[in-house]
């Protein structure tokens, strides 16, 4: 059975729902119905998570606090405990004719937002970088353009599902395409920042259209004792998240690009008689 070490990481792997009969409080076992990817179990706790499925097990609940059992003369089943950093309390789910324990953790939407941004980082796409002249063949003082695909620049979107006693709670993540940054590698401390995917050059292109996202190297990449400049191109990503509640917020941006070697070549006028 797969153990959960922090609230983060079981918040991220986008773990469900755990359930137990009402008279297992002691020493809780998972039912027939929960597999261990879709519950966790730390002794005798059963957590339930965010889930990142398009349904929640928990959306027809209907919550109260649970009457605590007692046996041997004694109380033998809290309500609260605190684990793993994070204080948990037992409710009981009613569906139906059935009734689930489940454990529910205090946790604020800032703390679940950070959660999703790391989901959403697995799904934001590295996006395709083009050069031109290509990266090989740049030359001094000569624009050189850089884009990337105007199709892949799209959001990405992650919606969470958390269980709470005043309903379940869904949060939406979303990664935008923002801007591009470009540090060209020759050392002038440059950074050349573009709104947008930039655009893409082709010969058909006007010599009047001019773009945003372009950097003309003052020197040769032959000062170079590789002969390279070892340039970085990123995509800038904002993070935004929002609940169903109406509560939204931003995260830190997401910058994901590629290292390019960007040779620049010195062309020499010849004159002949």
């Amino acid at each position: 059975m797969r153990r959960a070490t922090a609230l983060r990481s079981a918040l991220a792997r986008g773990i469900a729902v755990g359930t137990i009969s009402l008279t297992a409080l002691i020493s809780p076992t998972l039912s027939d119905a929960a597999t261990a990817d879709e519950a966790g179990v730390d002794g005798d706790h059963i957590y339930a998570g965010v889930s990142y499925s398009a349904q929640h097990s928990l959306s027809r609940c209907e919550w109260s606090l649970p009457i605590p059992t007692y046996g041997h003369g004694g109380r033998t089943g809290g309500t609260t405990r605190e684990w793993n950093g994070t204080v948990w309390t037992l409710h009981r789910c009613a569906i139906d004719d059935t009734f689930l324990l489940v454990w529910i953790p205090d946790v604020s939407s800032e703390s679940v937002a950070e959660s999703t941004r790391d989901v959403v980082r697995e799904r934001v796409p590295l996006l395709d970088q083009l050069f031109s002249p290509p990266a090989s063949r740049g030359v001094v003082k000569t624009p050189t353009w850089f884009w990337v695909h105007p199709a892949m620049w799209r959001p990405v979107s992650v919606t969470a599902t958390i269980p709470t006693p005043r309903g379940v709670v869904t949060m939406t993540t979303t990664a935008t395409p923002e801007s591009l940054e470009f540090r060209p590698g020759d050392d002038s401390g440059e950074v050349v920042e573009c709104d947008g995917p930039g655009i893409p050059w082709t010969p058909l292109l006007s010599r009047f259209v001019t773009s945003d996202c372009v950097y003309e190297y003052p020197v040769p990449s032959s000062v170079r004792e590789n002969g390279v400049f070892r340039a970085r191109l990123d995509v800038v990503w904002t993070v935004t998240w929002r609940t169903n509640l109406g509560t939204s917020g931003r995260l830190p941006d997401l910058r994901l690009g590629t290292s390019h070697h960007i040779r620049i070549r010195e062309l020499q006028a010849v004159v002949s008689r």
